[in-house]
């Protein structure tokens, strides 16, 4: 079993490796600590820091993640997404029959069924996510959103909305103000 783990273990190190050699070949600025699948699509991102990012990701131009869990996503173009954020987990059925997998394949039930099956997010472009955010699956955060730190988004945000709280409600309309200088 140690040997099975350990075998395990350096395969994990070698596929993160692999996503980091890749993603600076794309010119991607990495951090410390960033874990990437060689699976993600990554097109023209600017900076990954101490971030996991899955294979089940795509990435837009000119985003940047400082870190946290990126499970599933499509991230539009200049993104910017605070520490300690979540992104895209997988949920539990809570109509099954129990909440714990080891349960379930303790009582010979399918483990597949415990997973609800929900599209991953959507950033659009533009969209700022403050530091300890979650954003579960099936959401749609529009063009130009601000998510306030320590949010919890399980609905929609329209674009140009900042958005904060558990769970996440509207708070105001984004102004934007431009400066001459």
């Amino acid at each position: 079993m140690i040997v099975y783990n350990i075998t395990i273990i350096l395969l994990q190190k070698m596929w993160y490796l692999l996503g980091f050699i890749r993603a600076s070949f794309l010119g991607v600025k990495i951090g410390i600590g960033a874990k990437i699948s060689p699976m993600s699509k990554l097109n023209k991102v600017y900076y990954i820091g101490n971030a996991t990012i899955s294979s089940d990701v795509i990435l837009g131009e000119g985003s940047f993640i400082n870190s946290g869990i990126i499970f599933s996503g499509n991230i539009g173009k200049f993104c910017s997404i605070g520490y300690n954020v979540i992104i895209g987990p997988t949920e539990h059925d809570p109509n099954f029959s129990t909440t714990s997998p080891s349960l379930a394949k303790k009582q010979g039930l399918s483990l597949k069924k415990t997973e609800k099956i929900i599209a991953p997010p959507i950033l659009k472009d533009e969209v700022w996510i403050g530091a300890n955010v979650v954003v579960l699956r099936g959401v749609i955060i529009g063009n130009g959103a601000i998510i306030a730190a320590g949010a919890v988004v399980n609905k929609d945000v329209p674009a140009m909305e900042i958005w904060g709280g558990i769970p996440a409600k509207f708070i105001k309309n984004r102004i934007i103000k431009f400066s001459n200088e």
